[in-house]
């Protein structure tokens, strides 16, 4: 193999790599990023055998050919050269010789046809599902899909023995309507958006780890509408030349609905920055394991305070419109923090309160479709 490409359009695959490809890990090819050389173009792709990336760009090629090299270190090398093109050159016993203006670097190649193979979403789209299985199409705008990750993956639960918690659950809960939702036993958060001609007849749990790398993709540019399709055991989005394959999480999704309360005896109006900063200030003093903090309601104030043997206690108090009887309840400070913030800045936020012991429910005005529900705890 023998090619010239410009150092940005490299370090643009290059950089979708990164997330994908784990320092550390048992099987040493998987910590290279495949390079192929054909017809004026350059290929790159990068997998952990749950979630790939594949991206397709203009280059110099001279000799066709193949090659896997170390997705960090030829990161490395790209980041750091000034240069504006990088030659690669395959030479004898696997070496690989890399060119950036006057740098020259040598690297060891491991053989390609060694690499796993990846299912090819572009392929997929022109031939068809192979076995006829059914596949759901999802059009839907960049940046709506972008919000609906963000109000949904900090719910999804880190611990990996509860795998069917351990994604984020697609769904279309109504005609021409798509939900994303997730929980980590502790909490919910679950958003609609319209998706006209959307149907899905059952659920997917895609997970964490290719929606973050779909996110990046989505950050890197990307106007318009995207189309993310899901298989029976895969889920993928195709965007110009650039593709995130997933594989979904097998198990079935927990009825979430029983949890959201039918309603609440209190709906508490607070802006958004005031209760933020308050949560900040209070969560200094939580418990570092628990990470508690104390909502006391009185007739037009909301009180936010954590305490600490250790360490000391704080409290803030905001203005808010409340005229019921005065109680208080506990909330993991995280928690709601993380919900918050993915609230609109300057927005108001609404917070269902029944008493100590019932589920806390909030939502905003700034987007009707948000929810997200959290359970209390004792302090």
């Amino acid at each position: 193999m023998e090619l010239i490409i410009g150092r940005s359009a490299l370090m643009g695959g290059l950089n979708l790599a990164q997330g994908i490809v784990e320092r550390r890990n048992t099987v040493p090819i998987l910590g290279n990023v495949l390079l192929e050389a054909r017809d004026s173009s350059l290929t790159l792709a990068a997998t952990d055998m749950e979630v790939g990336m594949r991206t397709r760009m203009a280059c110099e090629c001279a000799n066709p050919g193949a090659v896997t090299l170390s997705a960090h270190k030829l990161f490395e090398i790209v980041r750091e050269t000034e240069a504006q093109e990088v030659s690669l050159r395959s030479l004898e016993n696997d070496w690989v010789e890399i060119r950036c203006g006057r740098a020259r670097f040598k690297m060891m190649s491991l053989d390609p046809r060694n690499f796993p193979a990846m299912p090819s979403a572009a392929a997929r789209t022109e031939t068809g599902v192979p076995g006829g299985a059914a596949r759901v199409e999802l059009s839907i705008g960049a940046k709506v899909l972008t919000t609906m990750i963000d109000k949904t993956i900090f719910a999804v639960s880190p611990d990996e023995t509860r795998y069917n918690l351990s994604g984020v659950y697609l769904e279309c809960p109504a005609p021409d309507t798509v939900r994303m939702a997730a929980t980590d036993g502790h909490r919910l958060s679950l958003i609609d958006r319209p998706a006209p001609g959307f149907s899905m007849p059952a659920g997917a749990i895609l997970p964490r780890k290719g929606l973050n790398e779909l996110r990046r993709l989505l950050d890197s540019g990307v106007e318009g509408d995207v189309l993310l399709c899901v298989e029976a055991q895969l889920a993928w989005l195709l965007h110009g030349n650039r593709e995130i394959s997933m594989r979904r999480v097998e198990g079935e999704f927990p009825d979430y609905r029983g949890v959201i309360p039918k309603e609440s005896k209190y709906q508490i109006s607070v802006e958004r920055d005031a209760l933020l900063a308050a949560l900040k200030r209070a969560a200094i003093f939580s418990s570092e394991r628990y990470h508690g903090v104390r909502l006391a309601l009185t007739p037009g104030s909301l009180t936010v305070s954590s305490t600490s043997p250790e360490l000391g206690e704080a409290s803030e108090t905001v203005d808010v419109d409340f005229a019921g009887d005065e109680f208080s309840v506990g909330f993991n400070a995280s928690y709601l923090m993380q919900a918050v913030t993915a609230v609109p800045a300057q927005a108001q936020v609404l917070l269902g309160l029944t008493d100590e012991v019932s589920p806390g429910v909030l939502t905003t005005p700034a987007d009707s479709a948000f929810l997200y529900v959290v359970m209390p705890m004792r302090l």
